[in-house]
């Protein structure tokens, strides 16, 4: 009886490990799975998509705790500057003891966006990036109208999106509810919203740890 007790509590805990373990490594937003991200994300191919320099203004929108935000608030140091917006006050608390940790508050403004508005200053930027965000977003046109105006002339705008080979033809409002779309769908948005198409990656990275592929579109404010 006590054999199998023992037994018993051992598989226990090997089960709550390894669910802990599973918890740990799909949740990649927070910061200590960025390593492991950093190992297909392609964070480097991004920032070159922007097409930015050391004295640029860039707005991450939806930076959850801020993988972006602290790869680019790195490359514009010091002369640089990082808006970061999201709508969840736990995840911009976390990011804004992250840049505390990092010495990068400095080139870094966290700002809380509302739902349709990501409350960025209008004219001033020279690119903006959306990941992994842009599916959960119910008012793309007005977000993007609201990125549309705070670009500069030129100005670009990256969208990077996952959705799987099985769902692509699904409906968008299905792929949403599975925090998915296929690029189709935003590359009518953009279109609709003004921004003249510069390139697009379908696929970008195929994330085979999540089982699906990501996209990326990059567009630009006309001149």
């Amino acid at each position: 009886m006590r054999l199998n007790s023992i037994k018993s509590l051992f598989c226990l805990l090997l089960l709550n490990a390894c669910m802990d373990s599973a918890a740990q490594y799909n949740n990649i937003y927070e910061e200590r799975a960025w390593n492991e991200r950093d190992k297909w994300q392609k964070a480097n191919v991004i920032i070159r998509a922007m097409d930015i320099n050391a004295t640029s203004k860039v707005a991450d929108i939806g930076c959850h705790q801020g993988y972006m935000t602290v790869k680019l608030a790195k490359a514009l140091k010091p002369y640089g500057h990082v808006y970061a917006v999201d709508v969840d006050d736990f995840k911009l608390k976390k990011l804004q003891q992250i840049l505390e940790e990092r010495e990068l508050e400095e080139n870094v403004e966290v700002i809380k966006g509302d739902y349709d508005d990501p409350k960025l200053p209008a004219n001033a930027l020279d690119a903006a990036i959306i990941m992994d965000t842009y599916h959960e977003m119910s008012s793309h046109m007005e977000i993007l109208d609201h990125i549309m105006k705070a670009l500069k002339p030129g100005g670009r705008l990256l969208i990077l999106e996952p959705i799987a080979d099985e769902r692509n033809d699904w409906s968008r409002k299905d792929q949403e509810r599975r925090h998915e779309i296929a690029i189709r769908y935003v590359l009518e948005d953009i279109s609709k919203a003004g921004f003249e198409l510069v390139e697009k990656f379908d696929p970008f990275i195929e994330r085979k740890e999540k089982g699906d592929k990501m996209w990326m579109i990059v567009g630009k404010k006309p001149s």
